[in-house]
């Protein structure tokens, strides 16, 4: 398919070239229609890429708590290489997510909460709703929005930072629309006992039933998303988080790998969500980074 018009019939090949990084033969094609040439290098996930021999090794390092500077150091490459590489992979898992929304069939019960971090500075916290299936533990939608400091830090935040705007609840209703693909109508959804749940749920999702718990004090392990009860209703979610900030550097806590910005926050968190779901599909065999077909 010709990467600008989307012509199918207009193509015709001309011949290959040598990929100079390391020596692969790449296939060039013409598009009749609007004159232009391409490889299929184009629609790979390492095109324009020189080192290209780590990637694989790259996305598995991201997603088990190692920070990009260690990874830096791990590959021998700069950040800045890192830092690229951890957008491209963004990209790609949110573009996968999207698509395994709408392949698979309609999920009859879910389980939604918020987990709470910050950019830069504990001055600036950030909300990260995150719906996972109970059934598989698959994650199923991830967003992230700026939120107000708390308690003794919101004084401090508003004199060095002044006022920051909630984005709570557009990252909730993003999350919400987000699973109206590959949810039932008439589905079971959990949460704690936040009220501004119900209604968000209810306009979204009126036949569904929606379940609440209260929740109750985190225990040591699983860094405080374990909780200390007998039975947790809502343990595939909980256990999700606890997941999520062992496995990625900069959701762990009392770490100095903070994120500098809440557009690469999320692309990490696109890519282990991804991550993720490979791992449980595969029954934990060594997860890849592909393009997934829907």
């Amino acid at each position: 398919m010709c990467p600008k018009c989307k012509s199918d019939e207009s193509v015709i090949k001309r011949g290959f070239y040598r990929r100079p990084s390391d020596q692969k033969k790449v296939q060039r094609y013409r598009c009749k229609s609007c004159k232009i040439s391409f490889s299929e290098q184009t629609f790979a996930i390492d095109y324009r890429q020189q080192k290209r021999w780590f990637n694989q090794s790259c996305f598995l390092t991201l997603c088990s708590g190692v920070s990009q500077r260690r990874t830096a150091y791990i590959f021998h490459v700069v950040p800045r290489t890192i830092a690229r590489r951890v957008k491209k992979f963004g990209e790609i898992c949110e573009e996968n997510l999207a698509k395994y929304r709408k392949k698979r069939e309609k999920v009859n019960e879910v389980q939604l909460d918020e987990l709470e971090s910050f950019i830069h500075t504990k001055l600036k916290p950030v909300t990260i709703p995150i719906a996972v299936e109970k059934k598989t533990r698959k994650v199923l939608a991830v967003s992230i929005g700026n939120i107000g400091a708390k308690g003794y830090l919101k004084k401090i935040s508003l004199q060095k930072y002044g006022r920051r705007p909630s984005e709570r609840m557009s990252a909730l209703k993003g999350l919400v629309r987000d699973l109206q693909t590959c949810v039932a109508a008439k589905a079971r959804i959990g949460s704690d006992k936040c009220p501004i749940y119900p209604k968000l749920i209810r306009e979204s999702f009126p036949d569904a039933s929606h379940y609440t718990c209260k929740g109750s004090r985190g225990a040591i392990v699983g860094l405080g998303e374990l909780k200390k009860t007998v039975f947790d209703p809502i343990f595939t979610l909980n256990h999700t988080y606890a997941m999520f900030r062992d496995n990625l550097k900069t959701l762990s806590r009392r770490t100095w790998a903070t994120a500098k910005r809440k557009d690469r926050l999320l692309h990490l968190l696109n890519i282990y969500a991804w991550f993720h779901n490979l791992w449980l599909d595969r029954n934990r065999a060594k997860p890849r980074l592909e393009i997934f077909d829907a």
